[in-house]
Order: structure tokens, then sequence, then C-alpha cells
């Protein structure tokens, strides 16, 4: 793994995806290539910076710097689960579209979209910032990628993008709001346990 290597590609993606797309185009990795030595990568950037951020405005009890590790471990898997969410979304709708592609390739295309909110997040390390806010231009930014990507990297026809894109929007927040009331309810439950065994 050259995390260097990987940095720069992100680099190179974010400033020209259309040529960075199109040369990469047939490179598929394996799938635990991509999202251990490709994703995993990109998303410690928001994990450190977010980590850091966070130690810096608590007070450094156990109690907070555990709050901070765990908040910056969840935003991590989140963010993992994001790409893969993304990646099968697009590669479930793609026939719909008049598209064939494979899950590697449809995800691949959804961690370029996450690219440069990957490396903007490097700004979390300033706590309270409102520069914070760019992280919405990045992902608003990555949302453009994918519709480059669509024809380039999985021949979508030119007519379908549009429609297979804003699809693709809505069921990606469809599956999140199931995913959010699912997770709750899970945490719900457990806080509940807790606190029934609590007054035991």
């Amino acid at each position: 793994m050259n995390v260097m290597g990987v940095i720069r590609h992100a680099i190179d993606l974010t400033k020209n995806p259309a040529g960075v797309m199109s040369a990469y185009r047939d490179t598929d990795p394996s799938f635990n290539s991509l999202l251990i030595n490709y994703v995993a990568v990109l998303a410690a950037i928001p994990f450190v910076a977010t980590l850091i951020g966070d130690l810096i405005i608590y007070s450094y009890t156990s109690a907070d710097v555990g709050i901070a590790f765990g908040q910056a471990i969840f935003g991590f898997i989140s963010n993992l689960i994001a790409v893969f969410v993304v990646g099968f979304v697009v590669w479930k709708l793609a026939p719909r579209f008049g598209t064939s592609t494979t899950q590697i390739r449809a995800t691949r295309l959804a961690a370029y979209s996450f690219t440069p909110f990957f490396l903007v997040s490097v700004i979390n390390i300033i706590p309270y910032s409102p520069i914070r806010a760019l992280d919405t231009l990045a992902l608003l930014y990555g949302i453009y990628i994918i519709y480059l990507g669509l024809p380039i990297m999985l021949g979508t026809p030119q007519s379908q993008v549009i429609t297979y894109l804003v699809v693709t929007f809505v069921v990606v927040i469809v599956v999140y709001v199931v995913l959010a009331v699912v997770i709750g309810a899970i945490l719900l439950a457990i806080f509940g346990l807790a606190l029934g065994l609590a007054f035991l």
C-alpha cells in the first residue's frame, strides 16, 4: 500500500475527474483492495482530523478522550459504509438505465465521488471553524463526479445520466433513513436495557 500514491491519485482525481476516470477506467482492483488500499486510506483523513479537532476542545478527562475516539471511529466506519451503499445502489440500478457494469466498478465510482470530501475533511482539525462548510461543497462536487463517471466508467447512455443520478440519490437517501431508524431502535433498546439493569 502506497499511501502517498493514493493521496496523489486522489488529488489528481479531484482536479481532473474526467481525465483520471478515463485513464483508469479499466484498471479495476479487487473489492478488498479498493476498500482497504484506497477508501480506508482516504477515510483516515477525516478520522485523524476529527479526532484531533475534538481533543482540542475537550478537557482531556478519560471520558472526554473516550468520546472523541468513539466519534472518530464511528465516523470512519460510517464513511466506509457510505461508499459501499452508494456503490451497491449504483450497481443494482444500472440495468434500468441501459448500463452494464460490475459491483467493483460501481463501488470504485462511489469511492471516487467521496474523494473530495475525504480530502477536504482535513479542515476538521480546526474546531468550530466556519470553513467546515466546505465538507458540504465537497459532497456536491462528488455528485458531479458521479455525473461525469456514469458514462465514462459505466458506459451509461448520455440520455440516461441525469435520471440515473437522481434516482440513485433518492434511493441512497431512503436507505440512509432506514438505516438510521434501525440503528436508532437498536441503540434505544440497548440504552433501555442498560437503564433497566442499573435499577435492579
